[in-house]
């Protein structure tokens, strides 16, 4: 359909009531799109950033140049608007690069990164085959930690064996608005609970840490909330933990701290990210570890079961780390997808 523009709540309305194997669809055709990147990188020119003349609002403009995706997304903010990023993904006809339509961006850019989470989650769903209750700790209360939420509860629901979700939010003002999931977790009949707890109890922190299998970061931060020691002193039976870094996008941010990432460099176990020349541009966690290319694998070039774990000498536990900054291609390849279905 030429010319489509497609609002926010009509990506938020498809999502919320798609069936769990579409969703499944939409990760691997994220996976496929990640792969086109990493054998070719090129297809993501260098951003545009720039200020309009009177300094009011910035602009970026990030484009994809490919024989599959191909178009442009931009974002805009202005501090004085109290809106945070607004902008819009534009999809093109590759081959004669006629307008094929346009989505605003605020929904699908958190769609797509918990999608692409939900790329490395699933490579570590055999780790689990044995369990019947997935403990999955979030930090952060916004749309990136909804749609993470969301994801990882669908991609269990259709893909394993999982019968009960305990999902703990840590949230550092407010707690999260729960009935968005009202819906889902009727139609599906999904036995879920939620517990909120404010990123200062420290104690509830880390008895959620210590019994997880699944943790998302979803909150940009200066200071690592997420640290070796919590995941090493754990005191339950966990074996394994998968772990998804995407709330921090610049050097002076950090989610996790240096000891857990130079725990991968020690072990010779490579982190997955989206970009490897990316991350090392703007993850702080990894520039601070001072990670090399060797020491990072893309999601792109991820085969199945492939993606490795560390061992804590502490308490037998493994821990697959994986950081994503993000990329257009996530962007227009999820728009793109949507779109064909219209």
């Amino acid at each position: 359909m030429l010319d489509r523009i497609v609002s926010d709540a009509e990506v938020s309305t498809f999502f919320l009531n798609t069936a769990n194997w579409k969703v499944s669809e939409f990760v691997d055709e994220l996976h496929n799109a990640l792969k086109r990147y990493s054998g070719n990188p090129s297809i993501i020119p260098p951003r545009i950033v720039g200020r309009i003349p009177s300094g009011e609002a910035g602009y970026l403009y990030m484009p994809v140049i490919d024989d599959v995706y191909s178009g442009v997304k931009t974002l805009g903010f202005n501090q004085k608007s109290n809106l945070g990023f607004v902008g819009s993904i534009t999809v093109l006809q590759p081959s004669t690069g006629l307008l094929k339509g346009v989505c605003e961006a605020k929904q699908i850019t958190a769609i797509r990164t918990a999608l692409v989470s939900c790329v490395g989650l699933s490579n570590q769903l055999s780790r689990f085959r044995n369990e019947t209750t997935i403990n999955c700790t979030v930090f952060g209360t916004g749309l990136q930690a909804f749609w993470h939420i969301f994801c990882c509860l669908r991609l269990f629901h259709e893909k394993s064996n999982v019968s009960k979700f305990n999902v703990s939010i840590l949230y550092r003002s407010s707690a999260m608005n729960l009935s968005c999931f009202d819906d889902m977790l009727t139609s599906e009949n999904i036995d879920v609970s939620f517990d909120q707890i404010s990123l200062r109890d420290k104690v509830k922190l880390g008895l959620a840490i210590d019994k997880s299998q699944v943790i998302f970061s979803c909150v940009p931060s200066t200071e690592p909330h997420l640290n070796y020691d919590l995941l090493a002193n754990s005191s339950c039976e966990v074996l394994h933990t998968f772990i998804s870094l995407i709330g921090s996008y610049k050097p002076f941010m950090h989610e996790c701290d240096t000891k857990l990432v130079r725990a991968y460099k020690e072990q010779k176990v490579p982190i997955l990210v989206d970009s490897k020349e990316h991350t090392l541009l703007e993850a702080g966690e990894l520039i601070d570890a001072k990670i090399e290319e060797e020491g990072l694998i893309e999601i792109g070039k991820l085969c199945e079961n492939s993606l490795e774990s560390i061992t804590l000498n502490e308490n037998g536990r493994t821990v697959s780390l994986c950081k994503i900054v993000g990329l257009a291609i996530m962007d227009l390849c999820i728009a793109k997808k949507f779109m064909d279905g219209l």
